[in-house]
Formats: C-alpha cells, sequence, structure tokens
C-alpha cells in the first residue's frame, strides 16, 4: 500500500488535469504532457517490484518527474499561477516527491518512515489545503467515466489473479466450488458499483452546487478505499483457492472478510458525503462483513467465503427489490462535516 499511494495521486491529479483542461489537452502540448506522465507511471510500475532494493532510486525519480509535471500543467490552466502557492500539486511537488526520492538513498526502516511522511502528505494536503477549484466547473461525463473504468481494471486484475492462482494448482471439487465462490464475488461487488453505487455519484457530481467537494471526498478519497478493499479482497480470494478448506493460518489469509467490509464502508462514506447519509441496507452489510471477519480465523476459508457471497447476494437483491418497488431508501443520517471552503 505504500508504493500504491503514489501510484494512486499520480494518476488522480493526471485525471482531474485533464478534466479541467478542456480543449489544451487535444493541443500537442497538452497531449505531450499526457503522454510524459504516463511514461513515468510506466517507469514507476517496472520499478514497483524492487523499490525496497535496488529500483528504490528508479521508482521515486519517476514520482519526482511525474509529480513536476503535474504541478506545471497545472500552472498552465485557467486559473493556474507558475507562482508557488500552498495548493496540492505544489506540496506534492516540492514536498511529498523529494521526500520519497530522499528515501531511496536511505536503507531499511529509514526509507519506510520517508516515504510513509511523503504518502501521508499526499493523503492529507487535498482535504487540508484550497485548491483554488471552487468556482471551476468539472466536465461530469468525464470524471464517473475514468474512475469506473480504473475500478474496472482492479476488477479485472482481480479475475486475472484468481485464475492464475487456480492455473497453477489441482484441482478438484473444493477447489472448484471455492473457484465459483470467488467469481460470483467479484461479479457482485461489479454489481454493487456500476449497478447503484456509479449513478448515484454521478447524479450528485451533475446537480451539486459543490463539484470540488464531491470530487475530493468521492472520487479521490472514496475511490481509494474501493481499490484498497479490491486489493485486500484480491489476496483474499488467492488465498481461498490455495487453502479452500484450511482454517487460516496467516493474515493475507483473513483477508478476504475485511476487504469486502471496507469496500461496503467506502459507499457509506461516499454517500454520507454527497447527500449526508449512509444507507442503512450498505451499512447493515458492512457490519455483518466485519462480524464474518471476526470468526474467519475459526472457519474454513470457503465457508467464510460462503457467507461474504451471501451478504452481497442480500445486499444487491435487498437494494433490486427496493428499486423496483419504487420504495424510498432506508438512510442512517448523520452530520455532514462543515467546511469552509472545498478542496481538491
Amino acid at each position: 500500500m505504500l508504493l500504491f499511494m503514489p501510484l494512486w495521486w499520480g494518476w488522480v491529479g493526471a485525471t482531474l488535469l485533464a478534466n479541467r483542461a478542456g480543449d489544451l489537452v487535444d493541443q500537442a502540448l497538452g497531449r505531450m504532457a499526457l503522454f510524459s506522465v504516463a511514461g513515468c507511471g510506466l517507469l514507476m510500475s517496472v520499478a514497483v517490484g524492487g523499490a525496497f532494493g535496488d529500483r528504490a532510486l528508479v521508482f521515486a525519480a519517476g514520482y519526482v518527474v511525474l509529480r513536476l509535471l503535474l504541478w506545471a500543467f497545472s500552472c498552465r490552466l485557467p486559473g493556474g499561477s507558475a507562482r508557488l502557492r500552498l495548493e496540492p500539486f505544489a506540496v506534492a511537488a516540492f514536498v511529498a516527491a523529494p521526500l520519497f526520492l530522499l528515501g531511496a538513498f536511505l536503507e531499511g526502516p529509514w526509507r519506510i518512515a520517508a516515504w510513509t511522511a511523503a504518502a501521508l502528505i499526499e493523503l492529507i494536503a487535498p482535504r487540508v489545503l484550497p485548491a483554488g477549484l471552487n468556482h471551476v466547473r468539472i466536465e461530469t461525463a468525464h470524471l464517473p467515466e475514468r474512475f469506473g473504468l480504473f475500478l474496472i481494471i482492479a476488477l479485472g486484475e482481480t479475475v486475472v489473479a484468481v485464475g492464475g492462482q487456480a492455473a497453477g494448482i489441482d484441482l478438484d471439487g473444493p477447489t472448484y466450488a471455492a473457484f465459483a465462490l470467488a467469481f460470483l464475488i467479484i461479479v457482485l461487488l461489479w454489481w454493487t458499483y456500476f449497478h447503484y453505487g456509479a449513478p448515484a455519484v454521478r447524479h450528485s457530481l451533475e446537480h451539486s452546487p459543490e463539484q470540488a467537494r464531491i470530487v475530493t471526498d468521492v472520487f479521490s478519497y472514496a475511490h481509494l478505499i474501493y481499490v484498497t478493499a479490491i486489493i485486500a479482497i484480491a489476496v483474499g480470494l488467492k488465498k481461498l483457492l490455495a487453502y479452500p478448506l484450511s482454517v487460516p493460518h496467516s493474515f493475507p489469509e483473513l483477508l478476504l472478510a475485511p476487504g469486502v467490509a471496507l469496500y461496503l464502508f467506502g459507499f457509506c462514506y461516499a454517500r454520507w458525503r454527497m447527500f449526508g447519509a449512509a444507507t442503512a441496507q450498505r451499512s447493515a452489510a458492512a457490519l455483518a462483513c466485519c462480524v464474518i471477519a471476526g470468526a474467519a480465523p475459526l472457519l474454513p476459508a470457503i465457508a467464510t467465503a460462503a457467507l461474504v457471497l451471501a451478504v452481497l447476494l442480500a445486499l444487491n437483491g435487498y437494494e433490486a427489490w427496493i428499486v423496483t418497488t419504487h420504495r424510498p431508501l432506508p438512510l442512517l443520517r448523520l452530520p455532514r462535516i462543515a467546511r469552509r471552503d472545498t478542496q481538491l
């Protein structure tokens, strides 16, 4: 996760700047800037496997260049300025990225400490620093599509991970059952996001007078929760295929139920930030997965997967019934935290 943070925030920055750029992104300079950012991302992805070893400098240097490119690109957009300001793109380029570079020259715990500090700066900066987007209109069709595509990629990689695990082991009855459970869980994770979650986000972005807040809270943070959860789920499903009838003996084997709980809590957070209320059914489903996670150390992995699948089936079945019968959503209303300015 420590190495995922710079990759995530680099991608988010490029996506948001492309959304704001309008026609500029179709000009030669804009395209070259985005291709350069993509090249840096590719370099980082090549180095990520050895980032705690001999490729640390390659990973960090790629991130420094990526962040400098994004800052320079942001300066050319309407409302941008080449003067250094206390805003997320500048903080990332001139504080967080150099910390990653410094960490590349350190060893062991010192590298981890430097990179953790840089990741925390990346995480906190959009929340606490004004970004100057209060009066910028967002292209509402672009962002939901791009972030949805990222979720598709994450879920697709989970399918690949499960298939790769199954291809490398002897298949028997329990393994086939675990394979079916894993695939159905992935399908229902997709359904939970794209069938009901994504339309609500798109509606909120189109009609909210505070688009910058939606971008920060729902796209930048809630989708980070979703992707983090999917990574945990993927690890748990791989372990399920490897040891379907075994009681878990390691932390990775226990990640399935907590990952699904985190995924569902992400929707609760997103809806709270959009509308001031989380839905009762997704909150209940997330809590049910927490209970399953508590019992998972005592259960065979395949039993945990079956219980998680049952929760997801019940959730999506209930939501389908709510929609088809035109009933109001049961809500858990929470006070929405007031903020003096919207931020990105």
